[in-house]
């Protein structure tokens, strides 16, 4: 049926024929080739993302490196020199393995429940759906520290983003804070940052890692430290008290704090050395 072949003849079955083969034949290839770009991407993104956040953790300083079990009190003032993944970690292991923590896996027996949250250091949270999606989220401590920004930058539906990678942006004024992505995998949906909610994302393959997110029990402790971090920062000469009788934060700190050095305390708190 070749043109090649024995007893080929340029007649109507023959050209008809030839033009599915080589139309299947351009479809299989351009999927290929669509499937490499994609695949090279993502690699590099991959790889820009995880020297950006070894960079940035290199520079952080021992006060902002508290091991996760440092809050749970199976290993106090112990310091992270792992780049908080966890789920690599031979120390978190020996300690999990003790009874000071355990692994969370998207389809594990320990499976968030739809509805729990679980925290990262640079201030979002990861919140299970039940159908298998997370909604990430601004927490209480940075959106008040921001107020109501001016704009808010989120990846679209269909991008990928990458843990430990920039994917979201709060800008207000000049002052812009700079979100790293908490889990991989797709945005399905954005949202319209009602409770600090950023965007849904779907883990890649269907399941992800999130042992580098802090449990209820131990984002209790780690947001105590926080909060007397930024009083510390904001009870400097000049600035106003931060914190109302009991603990609770005020709605817009950068208003009420003026004199607050805002980029050294966003930074901080997102991360940024």
């Amino acid at each position: 049926m070749l043109p090649s072949a024995y007893e080929f003849h340029w007649d109507a079955g023959h050209l008809v024929f030839l033009g599915i083969f080589y139309g299947v034949l351009m479809v299989v290839l351009a999927t290929l080739a669509r499937a490499a770009i994609r695949s090279r991407r993502d690699l590099r993104r991959r790889r820009e993302g995880d020297i950006a956040w070894h960079e940035a953790f290199a520079d952080l300083t021992e006060e902002r490196r508290h091991c996760r079990h440092a809050f749970d009190g199976a290993a106090s003032g112990r310091v992270c020199d792992h780049g908080f993944a966890c789920d690599t970690c031979a120390g978190h292991a020996r300690l999990a393995a003790a009874g000071g923590g355990d692994v969370v896996v998207a389809r594990g027996p320990r499976a968030p429940r739809a509805g729990e949250r679980l925290h990262h250091r640079g201030h979002t949270w990861v919140e299970a759906r039940a159908d298998g999606t997370f909604d990430v989220g601004v927490d209480d401590i940075l959106r008040s520290c921001v107020g109501r920004p001016d704009r808010v930058t989120v990846p679209g539906p269909g991008e990928r983003v990458q843990a430990g990678a920039p994917a979201a942006e709060l800008q207000r004024g000049r002052l812009r804070a700079r979100l790293v992505a908490p889990l991989t995998g797709t945005v399905v949906a954005t949202g319209d940052y009602e409770g600090g909610r950023l965007y849904r994302v779907r883990p890649l393959d269907g399941e992800c890692r999130l042992e580098n997110l802090l449990r209820p029990a131990e984002a209790q402790v780690w947001r105590l430290r926080e909060l007397e971090m930024l009083q510390a920062r904001l009870g400097a000469p000049g600035a106003a008290t931060a914190l109302a009788d009991g603990g609770e934060l005020v709605a817009d700190l950068m208003r009420a704090c003026p004199a607050a050095d805002w980029d050294a305390i966003i930074g901080d708190l997102c991360l940024e050395p």
